[in-house]
């Protein structure tokens, strides 16, 4: 069972915040008054920005052919080293084109159509 509370349900003003740099922002939340334990949070300050660079991108690539050299996509590194890279290490040379024409991965892309 487990006895921590989900990070999602708790008020943004129990977070502590202890660590801002222009990429992201650490918050901490004690799991007791010893301060013994606590639950880290990050944000990443910096996915808004490259989502909506990458959303212009991709509006400007209508009626534009893939070519040598096209950018098709910008991953912020922690989701390439989350989604991508095992797979990568691992040898599947697929998984990244399958994850990059998920909808999961449509803030990533920069150019339109199919890998």
């Amino acid at each position: 069972m487990n006895s921590q509370p989900d990070p999602r349900d708790i008020h943004s003003d129990a977070w502590e915040v202890y660590e801002v740099t222009p990429d992201y922002r650490r918050s901490r939340l004690w799991l007791d008054d010893s301060r013994t334990s606590c639950i880290i949070r990050t944000e990443h300050l910096a996915d808004a920005a490259l989502a909506e660079a990458n959303r212009q991108q991709f509006d400007d690539s209508q009626g534009k052919r893939f070519g040598d050299g096209k950018v098709v996509a910008r991953v912020p590194l922690n989701k390439f080293y989350a989604e991508l890279a095992g797979k990568i290490r691992e040898g599947d040379k697929d998984h990244a084109k399958w994850w990059l024409n998920s909808d999961e991965a449509r803030p990533f892309r920069t150019f339109r159509g199919r890998i």
